[in-house]
């Protein structure tokens, strides 16, 4: 059994290029591999092996098979189970899961990977000059954690690359690696819906008749969601949701009605209203006035070289989020959970902190999809001792959208989108969200009312289908030293045009 570590691999011969050292000593005519083989493997050979299943294909590299004690359950806090495990030390390992995908397993000094469905096919590099160890799948998600902090999991899907070294982990189109104070929200917390605030149209609010679906075939399936509403922009806070699309994609509405076409003032862009609805970024094949009827009637086509349509419900002086629910952007899914920076403090109780949202539904096109922002982020003081020292207060809130003049409040200066540019030419863009926790759309934190002692500020983030995530931050009061704003932080708000 693969478990036992006393696996004996078979080994048909040792190919030239090939060299397997076991005790100290080199092998010649070893007919099988076993734990504690070191094996180098040099161009132009390859060395094919497999066991429990699963098969691993060496290009190049420097490995060794030892029996490690891995946490390859389904979560993060599953016991560990002890099986003999591919240690890469430099080079490159591609492995075929088999019916045992969990255990289909490589690990470095910085890294774990493994499979999660059987037959699917991942691939992991270590360079040992820089310490950093990469991994993606060719097709189905894989599981890639920090080695020394096990609870640091990533699902790093297709078109993704995890990254793993000495500071940290995280995916190639993230701000920063995961934290280790970043935890799952419990039921205690009683943390309500971003959407559950009371305000008009926070939930519902559809026309009559609407059948909810997309803007883009298939209509009835989700699509990939590029923005959300309240990401920093030049002229406001994004009124829309971007959805992917290929240029020149025939643009459908979602709801029937008259047409009116009008350009933005942008770079010969168009938008179409139809109802309460506007469909961006779209060439428009209607004419103002023309009845058009849902999931029938092209509106338009993708504009070229933009990569997306822009999908609004309102006016730009009241504008709803169409995810909300009730929406009109049904099915939308996501399983991921937000990401969330540590917190700065500073001396008059401000607080700042970055956050992002990551996606379980992506489609590489000319660009990765990106990172999202958060829909909401909040705070909560704790005393030492776990009472709760103020309520739930609102950094910001993706019932709604914000108006232009917020934007200062609820970003911290450094913050920036990728713009337009970036999906255009590159492909990866990654924002750069930081935003005001406390001291913008809150107060400060209390230190007027605060006695000495320890103290933890509790950051949320909600993404937009209502995932949470908590990172408990503690800190003494009086502050030993405040924060500073480091080089990368400092000077304004920094929104690149992104229609």
């Amino acid at each position: 059994m693969i478990a036992s570590c006393v696996a004996h691999i078979p080994l048909n011969r040792i190919p030239a290029h090939v060299v397997v050292v076991r005790g100290g000593r080199r092998l010649h005519d070893g007919l099988f591999l076993r734990v504690g083989d070191r094996i180098f493997v040099r161009r132009p050979a390859a060395l094919t092996f497999s066991y429990g299943g699963n098969r691993y294909r060496i290009p190049h590299a420097t490995i060794a098979l030892r029996c490690r004690s891995l946490r390859i359950g389904v979560s993060a806090a599953s016991r560990a189970t002890r099986l003999l495990a591919v240690e890469l030390e430099s080079g490159e390992v591609r492995v075929r899961a088999g019916s045992h995908a969990r255990k289909a397993v490589v690990v470095s000094a910085e890294m774990l990977g493994f499979a999660t469905v059987k037959h699917s096919n991942f691939i992991v590099k270590r360079n040992p000059r820089t310490s950093l160890t990469s991994a993606y799948t060719l097709d189905e998600p894989i599981i890639t954690a920090d080695v020394r902090i096990p609870k640091l999991r990533i699902n790093t899907r297709a078109s993704y690359t995890a990254l793993a070294n000495a500071q940290g982990i995280r995916l190639n189109v993230w701000q920063f690696d995961l934290s280790p104070l970043q935890r799952p929200t419990t039921p205690a917390e009683a943390l309500p819906p971003y959407w559950a605030d009371g305000s008009l149209c926070a939930v519902g609010c559809a026309p009559p008749g609407l059948v909810p679906g997309w803007p883009l075939k298939p209509f009835h399936e989700q699509h990939v969601v590029r923005a959300g509403i309240n990401e920093l922009r030049p002229a406001n806070l994004h009124v829309a949701v971007d959805i992917q699309a290929n240029d020149l994609q025939a643009v459908y509405p979602i709801y029937s009605g008259r047409a009116y076409p009008a350009p933005t003032g942008s770079y010969g862009d168009y938008n179409i209203r139809v109802g309460p609805y506007i469909y961006w970024h779209v060439v428009p094949r209607v004419h103002s006035g023309q009845w058009v009827t849902a999931y029938r009637t092209v509106l338009g086509q993708v504009e070229s070289g933009f990569g997306h349509i822009a999908f609004s419900q309102g006016s730009t002086a009241r504008t709803l989020n169409p995810l909300r629910p009730g929406g009109g952007l049904v099915p939308y899914t996501d399983t991921e959970r937000p990401v969330i920076g540590v917190p700065r403090i500073y001396a008059d109780g401000r607080v700042i902190v970055r956050a992002f949202d990551p996606q379980s539904f992506i489609h590489k096109l000319s660009y990765l999809t990106p990172v999202l922002a958060p829909s909401s982020l909040a705070w909560r003081l704790y005393s030492s001792k776990g009472h709760a020292i103020t309520g739930l207060k609102w950094a910001m809130r993706g019932s709604q959208n914000y108006p232009p003049g917020d934007a200062p409040i609820i970003y911290a200066p450094g913050a920036s989108n990728p713009g337009f540019d970036c999906f255009f030419r590159n492909l990866i863009c990654i924002p750069n969200w930081i935003y005001n926790l406390a001291g913008g759309l809150t107060s400060p934190l209390p230190f007027g009312r605060m006695s000495r002692g320890r103290y933890r500020l509790t950051v949320y983030a909600w993404d937009w289908k209502g995932n949470t995530s908590a990172l408990d931050y503690w800190f003494t009061f009086p502050l030993a030293s405040a924060a500073t704003i480091p080089l990368n932080e400092f000077g304004p708000l920094d929104p690149q045009y992104d229609p």
